[in-house]
């Protein structure tokens, strides 16, 4: 597992990777040296372009490992939401094929392994309020989606 760094406007990221697909982004408060393999370096310049406005859909491959059939679906439909939208779990729910499954939306969001790839921050409750947010609070939440509406 290949590890890198990236300091960015909602905290240190943490990105581990394989040889050729992403696997897991993290917020840490410290970092370790480690070198930049070339997948993680592409990992790197594409969080540089989405940080500067100028990149609105990530061209990384990511493993999620082990996640169930829901939570593929869920993700699959959460990828298609635009840059600057959001969503309510409700809606995500129904859109993956699950009715009355917002709640367990909820839970696939919190165990999204790949945030800001996969965007979950674009995820809101139905009156648009954040919920949590996997990387740290709810104010790195609102921090990206207003970033986003900002740089459409």
């Amino acid at each position: 597992m290949d590890i890198a760094f990236y300091k960015s406007p909602i905290g240190l990221l943490k990105i581990y990777s394989s040889l050729n697909a992403l696997r897991k982004i993290e917020l840490v408060k410290e970092r370790s040296d480690f070198g930049c393999s070339n997948f993680n370096c592409e990992v790197i310049k594409q969080l540089d372009e989405y940080f500067a406005g100028r990149l609105h859909v990530f061209n990384i491959p990511f493993d999620m490992g082990d996640i169930t059939e829901f939570q593929k679906k869920v993700y699959d439909e959460l990828l298609k939401v635009r840059y600057g939208k959001t969503i309510s779990y409700k809606e995500l729910a129904l859109k993956a094929g699950y009715k009355n499954a917002y709640r367990a939306v909820g839970s696939a969001m919190a165990q999204n392994p790949v945030p800001i790839i996969v965007p979950c921050h674009r995820v809101v409750k139905s009156d648009g309020s954040f919920g949590n947010y996997s990387l740290g609070s709810h104010c790195n939440k609102q921090f990206l989606l207003d970033f986003e509406k900002a740089h459409c």
